[in-house]
């Protein structure tokens, strides 16, 4: 084959020819000897040189045989070494040339000849037969190119194109250098081969980059490519330049982090090390321009090798305004009282605002985003229907589509639904995307049928009702309903064309008349009150309701007004307005009114420099005469006090009734020291006068307390609170006496609240616990244990209930104090049990506030959770409680009875209990007050008294109970006179239980209790 270098493609053969010539004439001399031998010697009679001989042939034909063999081995290798050659060249399309300059001949190998679409050719051939395929225009070029190589210059290397005998234009590609022959001629030898689809393949790859560089450089989009190990920018378009407001070069020597808010910085270098495969594209991010502002951009990424170097190429799309008008669009769709919705129909999504669901009741992801999830939601008889009409107005050329169906609710409910949307296509008329607006008409549908209804309703009205024209002067009346010719007197033709003045007489001047001019002049709403004229010239009061009525382009064409005759509500509420600031008893200011007179007098005072003195009144023992006499009588006693008062102070003082049987004066002129003592004198002169009560003449004595502005303070409020400070220090001090406000009592009265807010803290801390006093028979049998409350204050140690039972009756924590001694007590009688005097009763004081707020509800809960007998507990309650309301007491204590309950009646002797209702209560026991037992031997009244109770009870078979026994005296005179049950420091001082049980189960007790 032309061109190929034999001597390196295929082995030496194992011998040369002339050894193989001479091997065989050797063997053919050998033979002919032998043949000689043979012959001339007798037959068969072969000697020993003749068999040498034969030996020695044997051996030169064997190693001659041998030869052969390595022979043919080694042609057969260098044909298959030459056929895979071939076989190479054929594959990569690569054929060899030879040219011999001195001949002018060329020879070629079978593949140039299938490169130039030639036959084979096995002769040379001149070589201008080979210039008539290359292609014109490259033809000079390549007379030139191999001119020089002939010359012994530089080696050939380069494309050039030819034309084959079909009509194809190929690409080929050609190596080729000079040397010399074994005869000295110069040759050129070398290949070529058929690169025609990889020049296509560069072409196209060539335009390809044209084309994504023209894309990259004039794409409206900003581009640019950063480097991923130091995120410096390589490269940007002329959009992204003019986007960020930078100049190229300024660009260039900047880093992916000089675009981004510092505080993205650890997100750019997570993004930064995710590949482009795995990194989530359109991601929106915010990114900053060279003047600081912020843009929005859609960020697509991809990794890319740019000179050398790992890159990533960005493509940004400033999303800024759209999401601005996402946003607008979410918040017009929110504002908008139309359910919105935007359905996609290329990807079937559709997006809903968010006042759809709560328009429906549903919550956002109880309705699919489809068509499908919103048709399941349609009136099954209403379904098919609508979805017709959408596939008719998405397959034809409307723009818009409408229509009426019903929805269902969550609750199941249907609304009368009108849909209404715009049809977007694309230029094929293809309708790619529809948003509209759900509107909930139920309620207009509804109206719709009522107006039918409310057209004869105008008729029937006692509303009077009138229409005029907007579009005329003076707006004249054009209707009128019956109703309105019922309340003024005017028929329908007197009033028509007349304007709306016509009912307001000489009255033209009232508040309301400018509030109606300003609606007619403005084409407003308005509603006043007015006075206005019927046609025989009496007066009534009106309603009058004015409002525009506009066209379906929203001129405003008529008013309607609406009046409606309150003359009645009119006189009603100016009674309730006299009632709202006045006391009805009395007639007097009440408090409210009180408060504000005592007001403006303080301002007209302080503006002028003058003072103002408040007088509080309270009358004393009031409460006996509602008792005794019927609140009739006491309504009468306020009467005549609230007579008396007008009657001593001046037209410009005031006197109100600030509640119950309190009074109040407000003096803003005599108000120096000494008219201030002759107010209060004759305010107590006058109140101390005797009242006739049902036919009996009382005397009412008032506790007063006083002070002036400014000195005793700077508004009502203040002025009126230390004026009830001196009135209850006047209480205190006996009554029936004046007290001026001091400023110390502001701090007996902070002392009290500190002291009711560090009781509540007590009870919450459970800083209270329990005393029990023993009780006895005359025999000294411990027959009762009574409760009583300690505090145990953390810093001032154990403290009686003097030190707190007052003021947690006046400030109401005795309910809850109470009810803490009876659960308290209650549970001991498990432990009292325990030691076998589960019998003995656990007595409990009750006090008046707990008697009334639930006790027997409380009372009930002890019984069962303590799981009490009969006869255990006992409820000690006093006189006053009971016949403060004898009915309800008797109820009360009846229902606690029920329970197992027992009751005694405590301090006997000192209240003003009615044997009349002392029969009839379900009690026990009395207990006789102290006070009586204490002068036992010393005061005969005080015995009397004694044995006069220990009697009265026997009689109405009741147990008597004598507490404070202190000496031996006292019990044996009770014993005498057979007093059922004694308690006192003599037999026992109240003691904690722990201490108490002890000496209770020891005989000291017992002794103590029964020595004579």
């Amino acid at each position: 084959m032309p061109g190929l270098d034999r001597s390196s493609q295929a082995p030496r053969p194992p011998r040369s020819r002339w050894q193989l010539v001479g091997a065989t004439l050797a063997s053919l001399l050998v033979l002919a000897t032998v043949a000689a031998i043979v012959d001339g010697r007798a037959r068969w009679q072969v000697p020993l040189e003749l068999a040498s001989l034969l030996l020695t042939l044997v051996v030169i034909w064997t190693w001659l045989l041998r030869g052969d063999r390595r022979l043919v081995a080694w042609a057969q290798g260098r044909d298959a070494q030459m056929a895979r050659a071939l076989e190479t060249h054929r594959i990569a399309g690569l054929g060899d040339w030879e040219w011999d300059l001195a001949s002018g001949l060329v020879t070629w190998s079978p593949e140039m000849a299938r490169i130039h679409g030639v036959a084979p050719r096995s002769e040379p051939f001149p070589v201008e037969q080979v210039a008539d395929h290359v292609h014109p225009a490259d033809r000079a070029s390549l007379q030139e190119d191999m001119a020089r190589m002939a010359a012994g210059s530089e080696p050939l290397s380069r494309e050039f194109r030819i034309q084959r005998t079909d009509g194809q234009l190929r690409t080929i590609f050609v190596r080729g250098e000079s040397c010399l022959s074994a005869a000295g001629t110069r040759k050129l030898r070398g290949t070529a081969q058929d690169i025609t689809e990889l020049a296509q393949t560069r072409a196209r790859l060539s335009a390809t980059l044209e084309d994504y560089e023209f894309l990259f450089s004039r794409n409206p989009l900003p581009m640019w490519v950063f480097d991923r190990a130091n995120l410096k920018f390589l490269a940007a378009n002329a959009s992204m330049l003019e986007s960020y407001g930078y100049g190229a070069d300024e660009l260039l020597a900047m880093s992916m982090l000089d675009i981004r808010p510092r505080e993205d910085a650890a997100a750019v270098a997570e993004a930064v090390r995710m590949d482009s495969p795995n990194r989530p594209q359109g991601q929106v991010w915010t990114h900053l321009r060279k003047d600081g502002s912020r843009l929005r951009a859609a960020i697509f990424t991809r990794d890319i090798d740019f000179e050398g170097r790992p890159a990533r190429l960005v493509l940004a799309q400033d999303v800024t305004e759209r999401e601005r008008i996402e946003e607008r669009f979410k918040l017009v769709a929110r504002a908008t009282s139309d359910a919105v919705w935007d359905w996609d129909l290329i990807t079937q999504v559709t997006w809903r605002s968010e006042n759809v669901y709560p328009l429906f009741g549903y919550e956002p992801d109880e309705i699919a985003g489809t068509l499908t999830g919103w048709a399941e939601l349609l009136h099954d008889d209403d379904r098919e229907r609508v979805l017709a009409s959408i596939q008719q107005g998405i397959h034809s050329d409307a723009s818009e589509w409408e229509c009426a169906y019903r929805f269902r609710r969550k609750d199941g409910s249907y609304a009368d639904v009108l849909d209404r949307s715009f049809i977007l296509r694309d230029e094929s008329g293809r309708a790619i995307r529809a948003v509209g607006g759900m509107l909930d008409v139920t309620q207009q549908k509804r109206d719709e049928s009522n107006l039918r209804l409310l057209r004869q309703a105008i008729e029937a009205t006692d509303n009077g009702i009138a229409i005029c024209d907007a579009r005329q002067p003076e707006h004249p009346i054009v209707y009128v309903n019956p109703a309105f010719e019922k309340i003024t007197g005017y028929s329908q033709a007197e009033i028509q064309g007349h304007a709306w003045c016509l009912l307001q007489g000489d009255e033209t001047s009232q508040p309301g008349i400018d509030a109606v001019r300003q609606a007619l002049a403005r084409g407003e709403e308005t509603k006043v009150l007015l006075r206005n004229y019927r046609k025989d010239g009496t007066l009534f009061w009106n309603d009058f309701h004015v409002a525009p009525v506009r066209d379906g382009d929203g001129v405003l064409t008529h008013f309607v007004g609406v009046i409606d005759d309150v003359s009645e509500r009119q006189r009603y509420e100016e009674q309730l307005a006299y009632r709202a600031t006045h006391d009805e008893l009395t007639g007097l200011p009440n408090r409210q009114l009180l408060h504000d007179r005592l007001q403006q007098a303080i301002l007209n005072a302080g503006r002028y420099g003058r003072e103002v003195a408040v007088v509080f009144v309270d009358l004393d023992d009031f409460k006996l005469v509602n008792d005794s006499l019927g609140h009739g009588a006491g309504d009468i006693a306020l009467k005549s006090v609230a007579a008396r008062l007008r009657a001593i102070v001046r037209e410009t003082d005031t006197v109100g009734r600030f509640g119950g049987d309190e009074f109040v004066v407000v003096l803003t002129e005599q108000t120096d020291e000494d008219g201030m003592r002759q107010v209060i004198e004759r305010i107590s002169a006058t109140l101390s006068q005797p009242i006739e009560l049902g036919g009996v003449q009382h005397v009412l004595t008032p506790s007063l307390g006083h002070c002036r502005y400014p000195e005793a303070g700077g508004d009502a409020e203040t002025l009126l609170k230390h004026a009830d400070m001196a009135m209850y220090q006047a209480k205190r001090m006996g009554r029936n006496r004046a007290v001026a406000y001091h400023s110390e009592f502001n701090n007996a009265v902070s002392q009290r609240l500190q002291l009711v807010a560090r009781l509540r803290q007590a009870l919450q801390k459970g800083e209270f616990t329990l005393a029990f006093q023993p009780l006895f028979d005359p025999g000294g049998q411990l027959v009762a244990l009574e409760a009583l409350a300690r505090w145990q204050h953390p810093e001032r140690g154990l403290l009686l209930p003097g030190e707190f039972i007052g003021v947690c009756e006046q400030s109401g924590l005795i309910v809850d104090l109470g009810r803490f001694v009876l659960r308290e007590a209650a549970r001991h009688h498990a432990l009292l049990a325990a030691v076998g005097l589960g019998a003995v009763r656990l007595s409990v004081n009750v006090s008046a506030a707990q008697f009334g707020h639930g006790l027997y509800g409380d009372v009930a809960a002890v019984v069962r959770d303590f799981q009490l007998p009969p006869g255990v507990l006992e409820l000690e309650l006093t006189e006053s409680m009971i016949m403060d309301n004898p009915e309800r007491a008797i109820e009360t204590m009846r229902q606690l009875s029920g329970l197992g309950v027992c009751m005694s009646v405590d301090d006997f002797g000192t209240g003003y209990s009615s044997l009349a209702y002392l029969k009839r209560l379900p009690i026990d026991r009395l207990k006789i007050d102290r006070s009586f037992v204490q002068d036992i031997g010393h005061d005969p009244d005080d015995a009397m008294i004694c044995a006069s109770i220990i009697g009265l009870g026997h009689l109405l078979d009741l147990r008597i109970v004598a507490e404070g026994v202190e000496t031996q005296q006292q019990l044996d005179w009770l014993r005498e006179r057979g007093c059922d049950e004694l308690q006192g420091f003599l037999l026992g001082r109240p003691q904690a239980f722990d201490v108490l049980l002890p000496w209770l189960m020891g005989s000291d007790a017992r002794a103590t209790a029964g020595e004579d």
